[in-house]
């Protein structure tokens, strides 16, 4: 038995490097959430599993699209993903409790989800709105906590001397993983033959993404 797992060993560093590096999922669609400016208001989730708010009823007494405040779950079990929203508040995204969320100002969103074989989930949330569009990827921890991981709109200001304050110069394309890295394709909105991807590895002495850049 010594010998047969000596030589897996052996193989797995000849062929691999390492074995035990982290694997991320491809990226599956699992609902949407953003708020209405239109059609009576309120926030729109789709996809949920379950969903506790009630229809904003403020501009339309008839509004079936739109919810006022309340919690919505995306999936099951310790993966679950949780909405904590109020349309004139926030929208949350994280755990159960409301504490272990993270808030950001998103008008409309896919979000998806990569598993890892580390006990590691990430949500990548794939913010539209006119010309702009911008990842927000968040995940679980082996331990419950919900972190923020990356922000595009910081990427570009730091990559493309973007200050924040104008529309955003890159548009930020489908996300895929390779193995320990999540791969973001952009493209710059003023010239399309100005292109390139983000590589973002995972660094597991760190437990983050490093970030690097290629220019097509």
């Amino acid at each position: 038995m010594r010998k047969i797992l000596g030589l897996m060993m052996f193989v797995c560093l000849l062929f691999s490097g390492n074995c035990f590096a982290m694997q991320f999922s491809q990226p599956v669609e699992i609902g949407e959430a953003g708020i209405m400016q239109a059609g009576g208001g309120g926030v729109y989730i789709d996809g949920a599993d379950y969903n506790s708010g009630k229809f904003y009823t403020k501009y339309r007494k008839d509004n079936t699209r739109g919810y006022e405040k309340g919690i919505a779950r995306f999936g099951d079990g310790e993966d679950a993903l949780y909405l904590h929203y109020s349309y004139r508040g926030y929208l949350k995204f994280g755990g159960q409790d409301i504490n272990n969320t993270i808030e950001d100002n998103i008008l409309i969103s896919t979000i998806y989800k990569i598993k890892s074989n580390e006990g590691i989930t990430l949500y990548p949330i794939y913010k539209t709105y006119g010309p702009e569009f911008d990842y927000l990827i968040i995940g679980r921890r082996a331990d419950g906590r919900f972190v923020k991981y990356i922000d595009t709109r910081e990427i570009t200001k730091r990559y493309f001397g973007w200050n924040g304050n104008s529309v955003s110069p890159i548009v930020y394309l489908d996300i895929y993983t390779q193995g320990d890295t999540l791969i973001l394709p952009y493209y710059h909105l003023k010239n399309i033959k100005s292109k390139g991807k983000f590589h973002f590895k995972w660094d597991n002495k760190a437990q983050w993404f490093s970030v690097e850049q290629i220019i097509n």
